[in-house]
């Protein structure tokens, strides 16, 4: 037939368009590695309830800093022991579960770095203050206000529901409900069980922001910075515990309401590039009962989906955003131009363009413009819509020939 060329040269030409985006997990800092790669085990039951994240959501490309050998073995890259900006450059997701241990000033260094490239997203997880949660939420602020111009943190406090639970308070069971105006959101709200999905917050802690002061404030409506949404979220039945010092620094003990689990944010950077942030109270892998899981005893939850909704979404949304070398390219040609064009007056104007290693210049912010090497974003997408369109009118033409 002579149409099967034309169909085996479309491949061809999609086959290098067709990127998938690189997700990076840390285990190098006490994380742990539950649901990462074996299959999960109901902690209630004993059962095995589902795959690991890596072998069900195959269609990334996975990557991982620390020890693990099932993560090698499952096709995941490693990447070292320790975070490093060389490692991290050509990550497009990095996934940072329950610091047990602090990352080091460097590491933190080139999480900043590489964050500050522009249309990566960061997903930093926390914990309650019971037992030693108190110092995984402190390690995690550390990180998040290394940030410049991030809001969230995860405040000193466990959140507890009596009213949407799995069997004890603690156990929260949370609802995704992103806020009106989320962009995309409906990519987030797809495939649960039930109208809203429900997602396992075991002994998590809760979401809070600072502002440019300095000063605490509670997620809540009313109090919500631009370019943050909620996500995910307790019942109005939500309250607020204090199990060990520190006091909590937004909410009030045995306060109650709907309290923030999962929020994301829309980072703007000082050097004009954006990222994605996600910090939650629980962590996806690695916990002793991560987000991940879709069963705890008798109670059924949206877990896998909700992550996999999570990954999808912020994906996507990052091909939207700007990057630091958009914005430096198009500096260095504003300059360019400016400089041919004073020149006529015996005039001289400069300019410097911003690069990953500095934070202070402040460049003209205009729409991204991605190649395929930089991106699998939105610009191979028109590739794709263009050489379908130009295939199917050849198939039609062939079609009307042939009869």
């Amino acid at each position: 037939m002579r149409w099967i060329p034309i169909l085996v040269l479309i491949a061809i030409l999609l086959a290098p368009c067709a990127k998938a985006a690189t997700v990076a997990v840390d285990v190098s800092h006490g994380e742990g590695t539950v649901a990462l790669v074996n299959p999960v085990v109901d902690p209630a039951s004993g059962r095995v309830i589902g795959e690991g994240i890596v072998p069900t959501l195959s269609w990334y490309e996975w990557a991982y800093f620390g020890r693990y050998q099932d993560l090698e073995s499952a096709g995941a890259k490693f990447l070292g022991d320790m975070i490093t900006y060389e490692s991290l450059r050509d990550v497009d997701v990095l996934i940072i579960g329950q610091l047990h241990e602090p990352l080091d000033d460097d590491e933190i260094k080139a999480v900043v770095k590489w964050f500050s490239l522009g249309g990566k997203v960061l997903w930093v997880s926390g914990d309650s203050d019971i037992d030693d949660g108190s110092y995984v939420q402190d390690n995690a602020n550390k990180l998040l206000s290394a940030i410049p111009g991030v809001r969230l943190r995860i405040d000193y406090a466990t959140v507890t529901d009596t009213f949407s639970n799995a069997g004890k308070s603690s156990y929260v069971s949370g609802f995704v409900r992103p806020d009106l105006h989320t962009p995309g959101a409906n990519v987030l709200n797809e495939g649960y069980i039930g109208e809203v999905g429900k997602v396992l917050f075991h002994e998590g802690g809760v979401i809070a922001w600072v502002d440019d002061s300095g000063k605490w404030h509670p997620l809540i409506i009313g109090e919500i910075p631009e370019g943050v949404y909620r996500i995910v979220t307790t019942s109005s039945n939500g309250m607020i515990e204090d199990n060990r010092a520190p006091e909590p620094r937004a909410y009030g003990v045995w306060e109650k309401g709907i309290f923030t689990l999962l929020a994301v944010e829309f980072v703007k950077l000082p050097n004009g590039a954006e990222g994605i942030l996600i910090v939650s109270g629980e962590s996806p892998y690695g916990s002793q009962v991560p987000i991940w899981v879709n069963r705890y005893g008798n109670y059924l939850f949206d877990g896998q989906r909700f992550v996999s909704n999570l990954l999808n979404w912020a994906v996507r949304q990052s091909y939207t955003l700007e990057k630091a070398e958009t914005l430096s390219t198009t500096t260095t040609s504003t300059t360019r131009r400016t400089t041919t064009t004073t020149s006529e007056n015996e005039d001289t104007t400069t300019s410097s363009s911003w690069t990953a290693d500095s934070a202070t210049s402040s460049p003209t912010h205009q729409a991204p413009t991605t190649s395929p090497e930089e991106s699998s974003g939105s610009g191979w997408l028109v590739a794709v819509l263009a050489i379908l369109l130009l295939s199917a009118a050849v198939l039609a033409f062939l079609l009307v020939k042939k009869r």
